[in-house]
């Protein structure tokens, strides 16, 4: 019984000491509300997003170059667009390339023809 009792308890703490520092996390690096505040899209850095139940709002959370955070809605329009530009942005330039681009050396000339072939066009045309 005191075993028991003694597994309660440890649970217990356990239980106390990671909803605590949770809600610690939460305090220093979630957001608590969101704004309709828009910065140029040049000087944000990265992005992160948090949910609910362990934040107290969905949001998206954008740090700037100057390292200051805003708090944003997910679904607004400002935030969609800026998280796709900082999605493109990671991308490695070879990615961000088109694929419907032309290539840029287009050769006109047909290589499999056989010398034998090129020879019979030229003296046909003597």
């Amino acid at each position: 019984m005191k075993s028991h009792m003694l597994g309660f308890h440890a649970v217990l703490l356990l239980w106390l000491l990671v909803s605590s520092s949770m809600q610690d996390i939460v305090k220093k690096k979630g957001c608590l509300t969101t704004t309709d505040t828009k910065v140029p899209l040049k000087n944000l850095r990265s992005y992160s997003l948090q949910h609910k139940p362990v934040f107290p709002v969905d949001a998206v959370r954008f740090l700037t170059i100057k390292r200051v955070t805003i708090c944003s809605d997910p679904s607004s329009l400002w935030a969609i667009k800026a998280m796709k530009y900082l999605d493109e942005k990671k991308k490695p330039q070879s990615a961000r390339r088109s694929v419907t681009a032309a290539p840029k050396n287009i050769s006109t000339i047909n290589m499999t023809r056989s010398s034998a072939q090129i020879e019979t066009q030229t003296i046909g045309q003597k």
